[in-house]
């Protein structure tokens, strides 16, 4: 009986948690909008991500996440800019509410994707948050900047942090200036997801470690 009620018990959270997780209708974009959206990326950028949602108003936002890696950079796998746009439907077209940009900053530093983890999650009190991660390297013994850009309400928000290549250096996790005006609920999001992060950019060899996470 016991047993039984523990796996019960189990299955319940389970179902709250896929609940909680479908609560903001996040899906891929299909499509139409998708080639529409995939215009965005010219002159040998490439659309890697596009995921549409509702927001609070019932509008429908597109977020559009990608790349180009024509131009110099450290090796081949790394990118040289990363553009995302966040869209809203308006009159059979996008306005853009928002905008991320980042550039490797030279021709021996590589920008690498973590487009796996490039989402639209639950911010904590059920309105959504946008999360784009990825990191920068260069050659030599500088750390690798790792950097999360968070949208929330249609502002920008961040947490930057670095992983070392030396011996005695430790990582570090700095919250963007604004960070401490979100909700208390939604900071909390943010850093659990940060680690998320981290975890998977060591997995992924950001490190310079063994690279064993497609990227």
């Amino acid at each position: 009986m016991r047993l039984r009620l523990s796996l019960i018990a189990i299955a319940a959270c389970l179902f709250t948690a896929a609940v909680a997780a479908s609560d903001l209708h996040v899906s891929p974009v299909s499509g139409e909008d998708l080639q529409n959206v995939a215009g965005y990326y010219d002159n040998g950028g490439v659309l890697l991500k596009a995921l549409t949602y509702p927001d609070a108003y019932g509008n429908e936002r597109i977020l559009a996440f990608g790349g180009n890696k024509h131009g110099a950079k450290r090796d081949s796998e790394s990118y040289v800019s990363l553009h995302a746009y966040g869209l809203i439907q308006d009159h059979g077209g996008y306005l853009a509410r928002w905008e991320i940009k980042e550039s490797n900053g030279g021709l021996l530093c590589g920008l690498r994707m973590l487009t796996p983890l490039v989402d639209i999650i639950d911010a904590g009190d059920g309105q959504a948050l946008v999360v784009v991660p990825y990191w920068i390297d260069c050659d030599g013994l500088d750390p690798t900047d790792l950097k999360l850009i968070m949208v929330y309400k249609d502002r920008k928000y961040a947490i930057r942090g670095s992983l070392p290549h030396q011996q005695g250096d430790e990582i570090t996790r700095t919250p963007g200036e604004t960070f401490k005006e979100l909700p208390a609920a939604v900071q909390k999001t943010a850093l659990a997801y940060w680690e998320k992060v981290l975890a998977a950019a060591q997995k992924a060899g950001a490190d310079r470690g063994e690279p064993d996470l497609p990227h």
